[in-house]
């Protein structure tokens, strides 16, 4: 009986809760509102049970729903619950199905925002507790952090990572833990490996010699041919990523960035028609890494991926940047020239090739900027800026970019785990969280923290003071950083400026002959 007791006295605190809520909301309005909606009320009466909806739901008068407050409620008791509490095992499988919705949604900036707003800077959502203001974000990600097998809230495959597929050590950097977190250094020493053999005065030297540059002068060819994406039909051809796509952005960033990252031919259409295929064919090369989505994705396409991988990763240490590698480094723990391949086939399945075309599609306009609750950013056409910013300035490009990333994320969230129990505030009240626990880092939230960017957060504004040394796109705050900041932040970011510029400038020459016409 005392689990039922406790079921009863808890649903009756959620209702209590929610009640409250909504009278302090109500309230809360100036008088002369709470008459203007009594009014409007008179004038369109409804029945008993649309009020009845209306209140259980805040329809009214801005949430959270009903619904909203009971997942809240699950989720805090399923992450905070004792082991003697029966009541939260007995509902772990609807806290699972909540936290398997919400891992997705967790994805958009928009979702997260509306959780902030009806929840608080602290609150519990897809199985961990997201700390969102500013200084929380900025603490995560320079201080060590713990990590589990997650992509952002989603659960990962481990059947597919790297070691599994490959053999030897388990070397996945995402799911490795730093030292003064719970590692064994295993993240330093592979890590360190990455950044110098990968990521070395070769790569960036490639960035700048003639085939990155005819590699650019194709992306503009592209463009001006599919009518600068201005329609329907040149946006398909431009932003298109069908496997067989051999023109357009996708296209360009598989042949450029494993030119400029790993030395490969990107003329070489034996080779870069396997990496489409990965990359682009089936489900995608990130999807498949995913818990359930990647099952399916296996079942659909006949275990493609997982046939690929080995092949794809053996295409890697074969290039310029791999073969000449030392396998018997002590600083590097000896990783071998299988390990780092297999890690960077992840890399790029996972950011490589996801980060870069996130980003390049905002900035383009392809993808829209969000409409946030209450703010009107998602009317910005961020092109509009694009036309009118001064191609010649580099610094000034590379801002346009890192406001386009500030209000849309390309990632939009990471996490770390907790090392200790420890109490966060959630609302008017402390609530105690155990040694384990899963916390977000909200990058996205970050960014558009009013008490950082004060009254222009959702306004367009790329000359803002500090945007780049405030900046969390690349999990780190600007150039502050735990060691985890994106490897290939440098070649990302200058490849985006050298593409904005020569784009930017197409798009000029279009408008430009048009008047001349006229």
């Amino acid at each position: 009986r005392e689990p039922f007791d406790h079921a009863i006295k808890s649903t009756l605190a959620v209702l209590k809760q929610h009640t409250n809520l909504i009278l302090q909301r109500t309230m809360s309005r100036p008088s002369n509102e709470r008459t203007n909606l009594l009014n409007e009320n008179k004038k369109n009466p409804k029945t008993l049970i649309n009020r009845v909806i209306d209140i259980l739901t805040c329809n009214l008068l801005g949430g959270p729903t009903l619904a909203e407050s009971i997942a809240h409620y699950l989720q805090i008791l399923n992450l905070t619950h004792s082991p003697c509490n029966i009541f939260a095992w007995i509902l772990k499988p609807v806290t699972y199905l909540i936290t398997l919705y919400q891992s997705k949604q967790a994805n958009s900036g928009l979702y997260l925002y509306h959780q902030k707003v009806i929840h608080g800077n602290n609150f519990c959502a897809a199985g961990g507790l997201w700390m969102c203001d500013y200084e929380a974000v900025k603490r995560h990600l320079t201080e060590p952090q713990a990590r589990a097998f997650k992509l952002a809230p989603s659960q990962l495959r481990k059947s597919v990572l790297p070691a599994t597929k490959l053999g030897g050590r388990f070397a996945f950097l995402l799911s490795l833990s730093q030292e003064g977190a719970g590692g064994n250094g295993d993240w330093e020493a592979f890590r360190g490996c990455i950044n110098d053999t990968i990521f070395t005065k070769d790569t960036k030297l490639r960035a700048q010699d003639d085939t990155s540059r005819k590699l650019i002068e194709k992306l503009t060819r592209d463009y001006k041919q599919a009518n600068c994406a201005k329609d329907v039909d040149g946006a398909a051809a431009f932003f298109g990523n069908e496997s067989q796509n051999q023109n357009g952005l996708d296209d360009f960033l598989l042949r450029y960035l494993h030119y400029v990252v790993f030395g490969i031919n990107p003329f070489d259409e034996s080779i870069i028609n396997q990496l489409r295929d990965f990359h682009f064919g089936g489900g995608g090369s990130a999807g498949p890494h995913l818990h359930l989505v990647g099952q399916l994705i296996a079942l659909k396409t006949g275990f493609a991926f997982e046939k690929q991988f080995p092949q794809i990763a053996d295409i890697l240490k074969q290039t310029e940047s791999i073969t000449g590698m030392n396998e018997q480094e002590p600083k590097y723990k000896n990783m071998t020239k299988t390990e780092i391949a297999g890690v960077m086939v992840s890399i790029m399945s996972l950011a490589g090739m996801v980060g870069p075309t996130t980003w390049a599609r905002i900035a383009l306009g392809e993808k829209k900027l969000p409409s946030y609750e209450g703010q009107t950013t998602g009317d910005i056409d961020v092109t509009d800026v694009w036309d009118t910013i001064d191609l010649n300035d580099r610094d000034e490009v590379k801002k346009y970019l890192h406001e386009c990333g500030r209000l849309r994320h390309p990632v939009s969230n990471t996490h770390t785990v907790a090392q200790e129990d420890f109490l966060v505030k959630m609302k008017n009240k402390s609530v105690s969280f155990p040694k384990g626990t899963i916390i977000y880092i909200p990058m996205q939230l970050a960014s558009i923290d009013e008490s950082v960017y004060g009254d222009t957060t959702f306004a367009f504004n790329h000359k803002r003071k500090n945007l780049c040394p405030f900046s969390t796109i690349f999990h780190s705050v600007g150039e502050s950083t735990n060691g985890r900041i994106c490897p290939g932040r440098n070649v990302a970011e200058n490849m985006m400026i050298d593409v904005m510029i020569a784009l930017g400038r197409a798009r000029r020459e279009k408008v430009s002959v048009k008047a001349k016409d006229v």
